[in-house]
């Protein structure tokens, strides 16, 4: 029987904790641990059931988060932004285009992508819309399954 440390984890638990990190995947990380992949699939259920894997996973990605500052707070800012875009300012007063230096940091986030033609920027993908204020909607607990069959919008802006 593998040595429990103070911890509670043995070291192939320790070994899974950090193959957890690596994708979120308990079954492959159970297997990339050395467990039989054989039983990878109990042996990853009960490995995530165990309060001292939890604890070492949630301690582990409390880290994470930390260090790169990502908080409840500044995901919902994102998905704000990008569900509350106004595409009227991707442009000036009459109509032309701004460039990407030119836009607020509001409308900046909103971009997912640009293409661009000759060194000059001709298309501008944004972002999801209807995603981000499902998520924000399911955050705020006004959205229920069902209630919205939206697709996916698809907004590109062309540049002349």
């Amino acid at each position: 029987m593998p040595k429990i440390k103070g911890d509670g984890l043995n070291d192939k638990m320790k070994r899974f904790v950090a193959e957890y990190l690596v994708d979120q995947n308990a079954l492959q990380a159970c297997i990339r641990a050395g467990y039989s992949a054989n039983g990878a699939r109990v042996h990853s259920n009960r490995l995530m059931q165990n309060p001292a894997v939890k604890a070492a996973i949630d301690a582990k990605l409390g880290k994470v988060l930390s260090k790169l500052e990502i908080t409840a707070e500044r995901v919902l800012l994102e998905r704000a932004r990008l569900a509350f875009l106004d595409p009227r300012k991707l442009v000036d007063a009459k109509g032309k285009a701004l460039g990407i230096h030119q836009l607020d940091e509001d409308t900046a986030a909103a971009v997912a992508g640009f293409e661009v033609e000759r060194g000059r920027v001709t298309k501008i993908k944004l972002s999801d819309k209807s995603a981000s204020l499902t998520a924000l909607e399911k955050h705020l607990g006004l959205y229920k399954d069902g209630d919205s069959d939206a697709s996916p919008l698809h907004i590109h802006l062309h540049l002349d």
